[in-house]
């Protein structure tokens, strides 16, 4: 006879937990834990699932597509720097000089 999992919530956090009465493993919990009623809930879960993957995946690409431009911003001003400090004559006649005492 197979043993049909008993389903419990948990006092603290009451989420849904599936318990084996043979051996007191869980099985599963949370969403997981939840029986679908029909194939239609199946497909619905999924769904949501693979929604939330893809914006995660494309805000994960937006960031690092500002990051880039961050980066060649950052690039851009730290050249136009040094071009403005080798212009200035004011600058360290020794290059071994230390510019920032």
């Amino acid at each position: 006879m197979k043993a049909i999992p008993l389903e419990v919530s948990c006092p603290c956090c009451e989420t849904l937990l599936k318990v084996d009465p043979k051996n007191g493993e869980v099985l599963a919990y949370g969403e997981d834990a939840k029986n679908p009623t029909d194939l239609g809930d199946v497909v619905e879960r999924v769904e949501k699932r693979e929604e939330k993957l893809n914006d995660s995946f494309g805000a994960a690409m937006q960031a690092e597509r500002q990051r880039k431009q961050e980066l060649a911003d950052l690039f851009k001003k730290a050249t136009e720097k040094a071009k403005d400090d080798d212009d200035n004559p004011s600058g360290p006649r020794n290059p071994l000089d230390d510019r920032w005492r």
